[in-house]
């Protein structure tokens, strides 16, 4: 038998009747350590971007996937969703604590035309297999083509589910022993509530707060 009483524990938001912007808050402190996705894309006239996404995740093995979630502003589309249903690439970086401090700064929101990587000084290191650029401070490269765009909802903070086929892995050398992926090298960080993140490597959170 249910013990109802049990209940009495917890405390229940329906999300019909609270703001979209503590349904997010709830959400992102709740669901966590999340894995960064540091999208480069390429738009159909050339112009480069680069930004993190933390609503990201392994999508399936057979074919290998990726999974990431660029959700609508309120100004609609973000470029690195524009650019993905124009050209239908993208690469996926993954973001350890060197370059922490530049990934943040590429979330600023610049105009379309303006290259993050050129405010933030990280390195475009030529892709194999797709257009848009690998970041070569990175240690660990996705290369992926675009399979479907699942959208979910409408206004700010919509859902925009991007699965992307992974075409191929690049891999800092030491990160590869020949058979295997040595886990302790790969090093990500993640993202918790707030401006918290956490470091995988060391074992320690860390904040930085979204420039404005």
């Amino acid at each position: 038998m249910l013990d109802s009483s049990m209940s009495a524990r917890f405390t229940t938001l329906d999300f019909a009747d609270i703001p979209g912007s503590q349904a997010y808050d709830v959400l992102v402190a709740t669901v966590h350590p999340r894995p960064i996705a540091f999208v480069s894309s390429i738009s159909g006239a050339g112009h480069l971007n680069l930004a993190p996404f933390s609503f990201f995740m392994v999508g399936g093995s057979n074919p290998p996937s990726l999974v990431f979630s660029p959700t609508l502003s309120a100004h609609g589309p973000k470029d690195t969703l524009r650019n993905i249903e124009e050209t239908g690439e993208f690469v996926v970086n993954l973001v350890h604590r060197e370059i922490a401090h530049s990934m943040n700064l590429t979330a600023k929101g610049y105009p379309h035309e303006i290259s993050e990587w050129e405010k933030v000084g990280l390195s475009p290191l030529p892709s194999q297999l797709v257009k848009p650029p690998r970041v070569a401070e990175s240690l660990v490269h996705f290369e992926c083509r675009l399979f479907q765009i699942v959208s979910h909802g409408d206004g700010a903070g919509a859902s925009r589910y991007v699965i992307g086929e992974v075409l191929a892995a690049h891999l800092a050398e030491d990160l590869w022993d020949g058979q295997a992926v040595v886990d302790a090298k790969v090093r990500p960080i993640a993202r918790m509530g707030g401006p918290n993140y956490l470091d995988t490597a060391a074992l320690e959170f860390f904040e930085m707060k979204r420039p404005v």
